[in-house]
């Protein structure tokens, strides 16, 4: 791992503890974006799709997209059903968020998704 990549990691971190919903909104795009590491970035989405914060928990489900299509691999027994779950969950950003995720996950990895009929 490279010093940037730490250093990366460390203000990652750092920001999940400070729990902070407008710091997490956008990071966690950067993370699925630019971490070198698919098993990390999948790990702090995986964290955040629990926040309090329907921005937050839309944009880690999101990140999922993004990680299929950069690294071409995530775990189904730690992501899928989280998906499944944000494709009917309250907010209608999480499930627009998550629409666009199992979009490229059903392109990138060839999962399938069920889909609300309503």
């Amino acid at each position: 791992m490279t010093a940037q990549e730490d250093a990366f990691r460390q203000q990652v971190e750092d920001a999940i503890r400070r729990d902070d919903p407008s710091e997490l909104v956008d990071l966690i795009v950067d993370v699925a974006l630019e971490a070198d590491e698919w098993n990390w970035a999948q790990a702090c989405c995986v964290q955040l799709t629990r926040h309090r914060s329907a921005m937050v928990r839309g944009n880690a489900v999101l990140g999922f997209g993004h990680i299929a299509r950069r690294f071409g691999r995530l775990d189904p027994n730690l992501v899928k059903r989280l998906v499944d779950r944000a494709l009917h969950d309250r907010s209608e950003y999480v499930r627009e968020q998550a629409e666009s995720a199992a979009e490229d996950i059903e392109t990138f990895l060839s999962w399938s998704f069920e889909r609300s009929t309503a």
